[in-house]
């Protein structure tokens, strides 16, 4: 990698050019998620710039997500956030933004459970018997989350069967029970993980996590979905898009 310009012109187009070469620096090292980048001072020596101008750079990169900061050790690869859309009526990985991303699911467990409480919070009472289907969610950088999902067995028999690791369930509840899903109710809260969560997206118990409760409902408002999903809060990026022309 060349050396940047000795700083005669805009220094914000240094601290720019300062940012750019960080990242081809991380991406031509293949630096990783966790991985230690080069300190303030070999940075300043590999780019031939001032140290104000790195520690702008750096703070714009953890500010972007980018890098972060552990007092004591350095400046670390941080894992990227992907973004999931709040609105999106489809299924949990089509909810996300996978541009240039490879976001895989992975099955835990998937049996049949009874179920009345379940049941009777979020299908009206209409059913007692369900698919649990637990997944865990994940890409090139890790864990994104894990997703508990009921699928009552009198709407959707055998489905069971039908479901492994890669499978959309909304596009098999579309295609193969010809249920189509009308309106969304979703419930989010911050908090911090079981153990159960812990361990199953290898995290400390300290680290935060989004809870989304997703109750999805059909042309006649009747509930046909329930899911129960956990985020690591800093994996992911909420976000919400709606088009308000008429």
């Amino acid at each position: 990698m060349s050396k940047l310009p000795q700083s005669k012109g805009n220094p914000t187009f240094l601290y720019e050019e300062a940012i750019a070469h960080i990242r081809e620096l991380i991406q031509n090292q293949n630096l990783h998620t966790g991985d230690r980048i080069p300190n303030e001072s070999e940075l300043c020596e590999i780019l031939n710039v001032s140290r104000i101008t790195i520690r702008r750079a750096i703070k714009e990169l953890i500010a972007d997500g980018a890098l972060e900061v552990v007092h004591g050790k350095g400046t670390f690869v941080k894992a990227s956030k992907t973004q999931l859309h709040l609105l999106n009526l489809k299924g949990f990985t089509e909810g996300l933004s996978s541009e240039e991303r490879n976001i895989q699911k992975s099955i835990i467990s998937k049996k049949v459970v009874q179920n009345p409480e379940i049941g009777r919070k979020h299908f009206d009472g209409r059913y007692t018997e369900f698919i649990e289907l637990v997944r865990k969610v994940f890409d090139e950088d890790g864990y994104l989350s894990l997703d508990y999902a009921y699928l009552p067995t009198e709407l959707y028999p055998n489905i069971e069967s039908k479901i492994e690791d890669q499978t959309s369930t909304f596009q098999l509840i579309k295609s193969t029970y010809n249920v189509k899903f009308a309106r969304v109710n979703k419930e989010i809260e911050y908090s911090l993980p079981t153990p159960e969560i812990c361990e199953l997206l290898n995290i400390s118990k300290t680290s935060p996590v989004i809870r989304v409760k997703k109750n999805i409902f059909d042309h006649k408002n009747e509930p046909i979905h329930y899911s129960n999903y956990y985020l690591i809060a800093e994996r992911v990026k909420l976000y919400i898009e709606a088009d308000y022309s008429e």
